[in-house]
């Protein structure tokens, strides 16, 4: 008799747990929701993704605080999201850096984007090489001609070695014959911006998002972009590839959740990501704010996108190491 009892009240307890398993799925979200940025705060990624949340929030019907944890080049804020509680209450925003750099160089233990679940692809901004106002370079000739009577002394700033800033100017001094002197700012593009206002650093390769605070106060100035086809927002700035250069490069912005999220949960992320990227409003901000490069991935067509980037992205490092040109 005592068995039985037991029997039944565990059934009883089984039912109780799924009944309210679904009606925390049917109601979600009920509470505050969790915005993990690896970023620091001031930078482009953190300034476009703050944005984005707001929006994304309103078709949620939850608020979406931000909370930035960085270090590893964005490794330590992914691995805090991959250890989260799979209940759709925190959700986080990765980058090109999160994607391909932290994975290759393995920077960070236990790190493996697998125990992730890719929810949308927001953006995907341009690659931007910009000076300071006061700098003598007008144009990206006049700084090359430079770079080739001083090699390794033009410095020019990036968020890690082998990272989304570092490669393209790797690239531009293959194609140009230059070199020049890297300098790195984890922290990511706010440190970038203030290192290039204090004259630390000559050179910022960076985001037009990163370095816009810098260019409403006149303080600095893109000299070129690498991207296919010149920016719609800033259509007398020329792309590399038109002056000569092959250049193309730019990063992504890709909300994802630790991997376990109910289906129906990571179903109604999806659709507020997409009612906000959709938004006229937040295609509006990202034209005047220089968010640049609206892009819209739901979840299945991101993991595919990701997964080719990184094939490619893996191949170009693995023959800069053979080159001697990086250090795995």
């Amino acid at each position: 008799m005592v068995k039985f009892t037991r029997i039944i009240l565990s059934a009883v307890s089984i039912v109780f747990l799924g009944a309210t398993m679904l009606c925390a799925v049917e109601n979600y979200p009920v509470r505050d929701i969790k915005h993990i940025m690896p970023w620091d705060a001031g930078g482009g990624t953190d300034i476009v993704m703050r944005a984005f949340m707001s929006r994304m929030e309103k078709h949620l019907g939850a608020t979406i605080y931000t909370v930035n944890i960085v270090g590893a080049k964005s490794g330590l804020g992914v691995q805090e999201l991959m250890n989260s509680k799979p209940d759709g209450y925190t959700i986080g925003t990765l980058t090109w850096d999160s994607i391909i750099t932290v994975p290759y160089f393995a920077l960070v233990p236990n790190y493996d984007l697998d125990r992730l679940d890719f929810i949308a692809t927001v953006t995907e901004p341009a690659t931007i090489i910009a000076v300071h106002s006061a700098s003598p370079w007008k144009t990206v000739k006049d700084l090359v001609e430079d770079a080739k009577k001083n090699p390794e002394k033009i410095a020019v700033s990036n968020v890690g070695v082998g990272g989304v800033w570092h490669l393209p100017v790797l690239d531009l001094e293959s194609k140009a014959g230059v070199k020049f002197r890297h300098i790195s700012f984890p922290g990511g593009g706010g440190e970038q911006r203030e290192a290039l206002l204090k004259r630390e650093v000559e050179v910022a390769c960076i985001t037009i998002s990163g370095i816009m605070p810098a260019l409403k106060s006149g303080d600095a100035r893109i000299l070129g972009v690498m991207s296919e086809e010149r920016l719609p927002e800033y259509p007398d700035i020329p792309t590399f590839k038109e002056l000569g250069y092959d250049c193309v490069w730019g990063s992504m912005r890709v909300v994802a959740t630790p991997k376990g999220v109910a289906d129906p949960i990571r179903a109604k992320l999806e659709e507020a990501c997409y009612k906000a990227a959709h938004d006229q409003d937040w295609k509006d901000w990202l034209v005047t704010a220089g968010g640049g490069g609206w892009t819209w991935r739901g979840s299945k067509d991101t993991e595919l996108y990701l997964e080719k980037v990184k094939s490619e992205a893996f191949a170009l490092m693995d023959a800069l190491v053979a080159q001697g040109v990086l250090k795995k």
